[in-house]
């Protein structure tokens, strides 16, 4: 017992406690042959007593932690905004400015997966920092772009600083902080900068777009990242060193450069070949290529990934995980929910911009109750994630958020009022992504043990992200063929701009359905997500009901 003691010692991590007068720890035991993640506790220096840990003492880490998701995600709105006015001044092509955006999600994407195992292997805190600082530098090179070339390459740059900075941030919070309601509320926190980040993003956007210059933009957002990577150094906590080698430390395992190769490529080429056949052809050869031989990559990175497993080695991503039922549905809905709610956002801004030609700061008006309800979503996410079933609430999330692109998608006269469908439509887009996000990230993070917490960040954001990048070209060309036909009838050029943009709600609607019906038939009876206290073990869907602990 007392040997069991000392090296529970060894693992502990000083912090301060503001509440008493005596030094506290946050108690971080790791513990060989086990996947339960025990309670990051607090013992105090008079008694062996462990108390589980408050809000006020996670709050600075999780604090920290959702810049990550706040910084990602202004990254890409506030600049979908200023997109005109970069063209502009850059001279780029039409044909090529999607570039801009797509740059970023290409790289972020792709390389989410080996940004998270390296953070298993290498340690979280450090590649949070290391991307954090990166992101300041790249954001910095942006801003100082001359020309097309550079600002592509600056924001494909950039996206590699998200691959590392936000499945790491998920890892942190999977790894240190025990499955419990400290963890639902962190979970739900973190997924609050997302919808903090599309408000101050589009005000940022917008409001610079009328008075300043647009590397105004990148400058806000590269000193954002520098503060928060400075102040990660102090409050992010250093993970326990490596002691034997025992397989369930992340320390303990390597990393597999085949299957990174296969992946990175295979994600790069196939989002490539999707750009390239809306902007060129898809009878092009060029674009037939790239596509047969980013399939046949991730084929392979399937395969490998299986063999490995079989002979009992370290994969990059343990495959034998989406045998179970309920975990690759939560893997399929949030593809094709973050498909649908990424368009949703891109085309509402077609429509106020391009169709009702406002500018870009009443714009931004019009997506505040997004951000406003997104933020008591997250606050009522993490209070009933303990409390609900989660197919109940994903039920209600997925719901509203087909009933937003319905709203966007009928027939509704573009002179009705904004607050008759616009505003209701923003509140229950938040509704859906901010009840959504929680549940499946949390759910992702309870399926993988805990030595592979990194890795389960970067699979949650791998799949959301593909889901946003893969279909942006394809609703182009959705758009293109619908506004082509109804311009070829002789309609009216508005009018077939707006019945291409309705066609892409449209595409939204049936995104949500898919996720819904997932929901329905493959997480019946998911349990209460919240109160799951053991890390990598994921129940299969034949089970009536999930087992609860209280």
């Amino acid at each position: 017992m007392a040997t069991e003691k000392s090296r529970e010692s060894n693992t502990s991590i000083a912090v301060a406690d503001a509440s008493a007068n005596v030094p506290t720890t946050l108690f971080i035991p790791v513990k060989s042959g086990a996947e339960d993640l025990p309670p990051l506790s607090v013992r105090d220096s008079r008694g062996s007593v462990l108390q589980e840990p408050t809000i006020r003492q996670v709050a600075p880490l999780v604090l920290i932690l959702t810049g990550a998701s706040f910084i990602n995600t202004t990254s890409v709105q506030s600049v979908v905004i200023i997109l005109p006015s970069i063209t502009r001044d850059l001279n780029i092509p039409e044909t090529r400015q999607e570039w801009v955006v797509s740059a970023y999600a290409l790289t972020s994407a792709a390389f989410l997966l080996l940004c998270g195992k390296l953070a298993d292997v290498y340690g979280k805190r450090l590649l949070f920092i290391l991307g954090c600082f990166w992101l300041t530098a790249t954001t910095l090179g942006a801003a100082f772009s001359p020309n097309e070339i550079c600002m592509f390459t600056m924001r494909a740059l950039q996206g590699l600083g998200a691959a590392l900075t936000v499945p790491t941030a998920i890892g942190i919070i999977g790894y240190t902080i025990p499955p419990g309601r400290i963890k639902n509320y962190s979970f739900a926190f973190y997924t609050g900068g997302a919808p903090t980040g599309q408000v101050l993003g589009n005000l940022l956007g917008g409001i610079i777009s009328e008075w300043a210059n647009w590397k105004v933009v990148f400058f806000v957002i590269a000193g954002a990242a520098g503060f928060v990577g400075f102040l990660a150094i102090f409050l992010v906590p250093k993970e326990p060193p490596s002691t034997g080698s025992s397989g369930d430390h992340p320390r303990a395992s390597g990393i597999d450069w085949p299957g990174v190769s296969l992946f990175t490529s295979g994600c790069l080429l196939l989002l490539i070949a999707l750009s390239e056949g809306v902007a060129r052809s898809w009878k092009t050869p060029f674009v037939i290529a790239i596509l047969i031989l980013s399939i046949l990559l991730l084929a392979l990175f399937v395969y490998w990934q299986h063999y490995l497993e079989s002979q009992s080695r370290e994969p990059l991503m343990r495959v034998s995980t989406f045998k179970t039922g309920r975990f690759s549905a939560a893997m399929v809905i949030i593809f094709f929910f973050s498909a649908g709610f990424t368009n949703f956002l891109v085309y509402s801004t077609y429509y106020y911009q391009d169709y009702q030609l406002l500018s870009p700061i009443e714009t931004t008006l019009r997506y505040i109750p997004l951000g406003v309800c997104g933020i008591l979503s997250t606050m009522c996410s993490g209070y009933l994630m303990d409390r609900v079933r989660g197919n109940y609430i994903l039920i209600f999330g997925l719901g509203s958020a087909l009933i937003a692109n319905v709203l966007f998608a009928v027939p509704i006269p573009p002179s009705m009022t904004y607050w008759a469908y616009g505003f209701p439509a923003m509140c229950l887009a938040a509704f859906g992504a901010d009840t959504t996000y929680p549940c499946l990230g949390l759910f992702t993070t309870q399926s993988l043990p805990r030595k592979d917490q990194g890795v389960a960040g970067a699979m949650f954001q791998t799949i959301a992200g593909l889901g946003r990048a893969m279909f942006l070209p394809i609703t182009a060309a959705i758009q293109a063929e619908v506004q082509s036909k109804y311009a070829n009838r002789k309609r009216d050029a508005s009018y077939a701009y707006l019945e291409g943009l309705r066609s892409v709600e449209w595409f939204c609607v049936a995104c949500m359905a898919i996720s819904l019906l997932l929901v329905v038939f493959g997480l019946r009876n998911i349990g209460k997500i919240g109160l799951l206290k053991k890390l990598g073990n994921v129940q299969s869907a034949v089970k009536e009901k999930d087992e609860e602990t209280s």
